[in-house]
């Protein structure tokens, strides 16, 4: 039986040392006043692509940056923002992409001052004061960070010599509620780094000069772990964030003084023990400075974000500057992954943030590609169930210029009918009972028909290899004969999870603007022009999304009543409003979605019973931002799907 087959593992090989520093992608100086620490606040904004930058330089502003070039792209709305000692001094963003601005609240500058919070739905939207209160008369605001989504996100705020950090709960209501405090293991412990690991879960907390080391605490306020001063940077540091990237745990830390950044990876046994270890050289003559002089800071102000799209890490450093360091160097995560870290397709979850890629019905899809191979991840209940009874379809079409292929599956999981393109080869992956390497099939369109081959998930030399957990799916198409071989340059693809047999359904299909449910016919793919050197997948310069017309679906031509037709939009690009037009065969039920280029769901615009004929409706964009969008008309036998371009 193929699950006591001796398993077949790819090494991960951590970077190497003599590559450990911080390459500038870019450094911007604009919002730098090199006599008074008037920027202390950043954030990255991964719905937008933004760098979110809280700065007095100019005003109370909240400034737009574009996080590939650091160049401004505008202010957000500040309209109405007011109180405390600096009325914005951070902002923090949730894991479902709402907005928090904070003010620095210290009532031994400012006496009878209260701690605000500001809530944004968007960066389009105006700010909504959801929180005030003098919080025991302390100081807070010198740290301020979010975790968590929907109705389970918590704030977490803290300040200068404050023996407490608060915690905040925002369960979607119209103000937040005070959760808890937590009584820090030294009075100001907290006051310039806040990271916390999951929402009332342990928590990195930071703050200047040596008396201050980096900490890990729980909940309730205990030490859980201390990291010696000498790894995070003799001297003391100031902010703090912990990442969690594949296999690896690290904590970044910026030192204010010295204008740098350091990263210390840790690890946990069983008991919970904690070890540190500097991961890289030594990497702190990175001078993160103002026209090459690094500027006395007193408040030793820096903090750092993630910026997933590109592995790289955003800096404010108070009166130096703004900047974006890439990461790459020190953990690899650009393509291919093959020389400092591979993807092992072994049940461990170690693809990167930079290769998510999609969002369908709760299930993220994760893509990649090595030297010799093409991998994907699902999250979610995908392979290992109870009912035995899902499997996983993934489709490639190798030449997507030409006609060879078929639009039909070579199997009729789900009620799929159409896919997006012409696939070449299609791989099924069937389900088992428990975590394991799985079995399935991989068909090839010889002309005329599909023609199938069983494969083995542990052996490479079928042209597959699958791994399964209950809650994550690996797949590797081998680029070998038996495979997806190896001729083709551009690549198309896509991804669905469904029910076995004609009647099942489609759980989820990626990218995520594609319908899922009973039958549905797919209108969008992934595609690569080449799977090159130093891309990242989630990068749509490098993976697109696009739309095709598979057989069956009608979504060009003419407008005329009788059939089902979604129009182009008008006008399209669009700022302010535009019209949707449409035609129903037969009344019923329809669905007009909005979806973003993750395929996630960003509007309603319609939803209810329409009768047969032509009709239209208006949509206004608001609270989205520039970019791309698809919107997607749903009945309850067809989808049509178009793409639409705001401008605002």
């Amino acid at each position: 039986m193929k699950r006591w087959l001796l398993l077949v593992w790819i090494l991960i090989v951590p970077a190497a040392a003599a590559l450990a520093d911080y390459p500038l992608l870019w450094k911007k100086l604009n919002l730098i006043n090199p006599g008074s620490d008037v920027t202390r606040g950043l954030a990255y904004n991964r719905a937008t692509d933004h760098v979110l930058v809280a700065s007095r330089k100019y005003a109370t502003d909240l400034m737009i940056l574009n996080a590939a070039t650091g160049d401004s792209l505008g202010k957000m709305n500040t309209t109405g923002i007011s109180g405390g000692t600096y009325h914005i001094n951070l902002v923090t963003i949730a894991d479902d992409g709402v907005i928090y601005v904070c003010n620095l609240s210290a009532p031994q500058y400012s006496p009878g001052s209260k701690f605000k919070v500001y809530r944004y739905a968007d960066e389009a939207a105006a700010p909504e004061l959801v929180f005030e209160d003098a919080l025991e008369n302390g100081r807070y605001g010198d740290a301020f960070v979010s975790v968590g989504s929907g109705d389970q996100k918590f704030l977490y705020a803290a300040g200068m010599d404050n023996a407490k950090m608060a915690v905040l709960r925002d369960a979607g209501g119209a103000t937040l509620t005070l959760d808890h405090y937590i009584n820090l293991p030294v009075p100001g412990n907290a006051r310039h780094g806040v990271s916390p690991v999951a929402p009332l879960g342990n928590v990195w907390i930071n703050a200047a000069g040596p008396l201050f080391p980096p900490t890990l605490i729980t909940n309730g306020g205990t030490i859980v772990a201390v990291c010696p001063d000498t790894l995070a940077s003799a001297g003391g540091t100031s902010g703090i964030t912990h990442l969690e990237l594949g296999l690896y745990k690290f904590i970044v830390v910026a030192n204010g003084y010295s204008a740098s950044v350091r990263t210390i990876e840790y690890t946990e046994d069983e008991l919970g023990t904690v070890n540190f270890a500097y991961f890289g050289g030594n990497s702190d003559s990175l001078a993160l400075s103002c026209n090459n002089v690094i500027n006395s800071n007193p408040n030793a102000t820096g903090l750092i974000a993630y910026d997933s799209k590109r592995n790289a890490l955003l800096t404010v450093i108070g009166m130096n500057s703004v900047a974006s360091l890439s990461f790459d160097k020190m953990l690899k995560t650009s393509t291919p992954r093959d020389s400092n870290l591979t993807v092992s397709i072994d049940g461990a979850n170690d693809f990167f943030p930079t290769d998510h890629v999609g969002v369908s019905n709760g299930r993220h899809m994760y893509f990649t590609w090595s030297e010799g191979k093409v991998f994907a991840g699902v999250t979610g209940n995908t392979l290992v169930n109870p009912q035995q009874n899902t499997v996983v379809v993934w489709a490639f079409d190798l030449d997507p210029d030409g006609a060879q292929g078929s639009y039909q599956p070579p199997t009729n999981d789900g009620g799929v009918q159409n896919l997006p393109f012409r696939a070449d080869v299609v791989y099924v992956v069937d389900p088992w009972n428990e975590a394991d390497f799985m079995t399935g099939r991989v068909f090839k369109w010889n002309g005329t028909s599909w023609s199938a081959a069983n494969f083995d998930g542990n052996l490479a030399g079928q042209g597959a290899l699958a791994y399964a957990t209950p809650n994550f799916a690996e797949f590797s198409a081998i680029k070998n004969a038996p495979g997806i071989g190896t001729s083709f340059t551009k690549i198309s693809n896509m991804l669905y999870v469904a029910q076995q047999g004609s009647t099942g359904e489609v759980l989820s299909a990626f990218p995520g603007i594609n319908a899922t449910g009973k039958a549905p016919a797919f209108t969008a793919y992934y595609h690569a022009d080449r799977l090159g050197e130093n891309m990242f997948p989630t990068d749509t310069r490098y993976l697109q999304v696009r739309i095709s017309q598979p057989s069956g679906v009608a979504q060009t031509g003419a407008s005329s009543p009788g059939r089902f037709h979604l129009a182009q939009n008008h006008p399209n690009p669009f700022n302010a409003a535009t019209t949707i037009r449409f035609d129903l065969a037969r009344p019923g039920p329809v669905k007009i979605e909005v979806f973003d280029l993750l395929g996630k769901s960003v509007a309603t615009v319609l939803d209810e019973k329409r009768e047969a004929g032509s009709h239209q409706i208006h949509f206004t964009g608001e609270g989205l931002s520039s970019g791309i969008y698809y919107y997607r008309l749903s009945s309850d036998q067809q989808t049509a799907l178009r793409k639409m371009v705001l401008i605002k």
